[in-house]
């Protein structure tokens, strides 16, 4: 039986395709070299939740495939799954040039059977709105190769920016594609337009504190994992071994491929991320101009049906973000942005005055509990 892929990835003009693994369209050295760019960048990120207008372009065979209140209902689950990042998702009111919309357009087109081998631009440019004021996702009838989904990173210079998804994994209910029909799909693929990759990046990578915030996934909180894992896997599968502590794989978080209904959250690590990258490369699209010349503040016409309800107001953006407290806990070593270790127990005792600017990965303790910490230091 086909795995049922949720990712794909272009490799030197070929697609290269393996039934053991899904791909994906992240283009990782992108990711990486632009993400290492950001150590020298200078800016606060208050805390504050960070909007996200989004275009949904449905492109069907026949009209009226995907209704309004699947997209509607992937919008609260965007919302839901996005909380503790304190990173929301509004249809606007008004698109480009200031036009009245509902933040969804509709096409009827051939282009609705899409084969992402070769038709990624085609379908992009057929409908798009400007993707440094809004977030593009194409939502397609059918994709080949059982693809459910593939993403590109905001800043990308391959293709445009945004999101293809299937028609049969938008929204939740009954009628969708099973196990994958919990709204996941989008949640995961945004992801990766906010920078994430796949815990198991590159295998048994990363698994010290030196080498985590660098090789793998670049995320110190998601311990690697050897490959893809399906369906709903034991919390205790662990097929890496870390140091100084071995812990098992993050089987539920939501840049994994396992069933929708067993993915849960993001670690805080992976949302500092998504929030700087956000914050760096996203700097139009969640700016306060945009948000009122989207009209963020307003609710949708009500000739918007099912989704007038779905204005900006109604949204729960109640999560808490990730606080930097490493207060009553006990550092073990200090490593600074390249992964070098500047400092560990038992040498001269630390003065975090004497560090210089930038972002460094600290090894704590806290009740018996090591972990890693993302530390800013002489950030303005």
């Amino acid at each position: 039986m086909k795995k049922v892929f949720r990712d794909w990835l272009r490799l030197g003009g070929l697609v290269s395709l393996m039934w053991a693994q899904m791909l994906c369209p992240v283009n990782k050295n992108f990711l990486r070299t632009s993400f290492v760019a950001l150590s020298g960048f200078s800016f606060r990120d208050g805390g504050d939740t960070l909007w996200v207008p989004l275009a949904v372009h449905v492109i069907e065979k026949v009209a009226g495939e995907i209704p309004d209140e699947r997209v509607g209902k992937q919008v609260q689950i965007l919302n839901r799954d996005y909380a503790a990042a304190k990173i929301q998702f509004y249809l606007p009111r008004y698109g480009p040039g200031g036009v009245p919309t509902c933040g969804v357009t509709r096409t009827v087109s051939p282009l609705a059977n899409h084969d992402w081998t070769s038709e990624e631009d085609t379908l992009k440019r057929s409908v798009y709105w400007p993707p440094d004021s809004f977030l593009n996702v194409w939502i397609v009838s059918w994709m080949p190769m059982q693809v459910i989904g593939y993403a590109r990173a905001l800043g990308d210079t391959v293709s445009l920016p945004g999101v293809v998804l299937l028609g049969d994994v938008v929204g939740e209910g009954p009628g969708l594609r099973s196990p994958y029909d919990k709204g996941r799909t989008a949640v995961h693929e945004i992801g990766h337009v906010f920078s994430l990759m796949h815990p198991f990046e590159g295998g048994c990578r990363g698994t010290t504190p030196a080498t985590c915030a660098i090789e793998g996934d670049e995320i110190c909180d998601t311990p690697p994992q050897r490959q893809a894992h399906y369906g709903c896997p034991s919390l205790s599968t662990n097929t890496c071994q870390e140091v100084p502590t071995d812990l098992p794989d993050p089987v539920t978080n939501f840049m994994g491929y396992v069933d929708d209904g067993c993915m849960t959250h993001f670690t805080p690590e992976q949302i500092w991320r998504m929030r700087l990258f956000l914050l760096a490369y996203g700097t139009i699209l969640i700016s306060e101009e945009n948000k009122q010349a989207r009209g963020f503040r307003a609710t949708l016409s009500p000739s918007c049906g099912s989704l007038s309800a779905l204005g900006s107001e109604s949204v729960n953006a109640s999560g808490q973000g990730r606080e930097p407290l490493i207060s009553g806990a006990k550092i073990l070593g200090l490593y600074d942005s390249a992964g070098r270790l500047i400092w560990r127990e038992g040498g001269e005792k630390l003065d975090m005055s004497t560090l210089s600017p930038g972002l460094y990965i600290a090894i704590v303790m806290r009740g018996g509990i090591v972990f890693s910490h993302r530390l800013a230091v002489g950030c303005p």
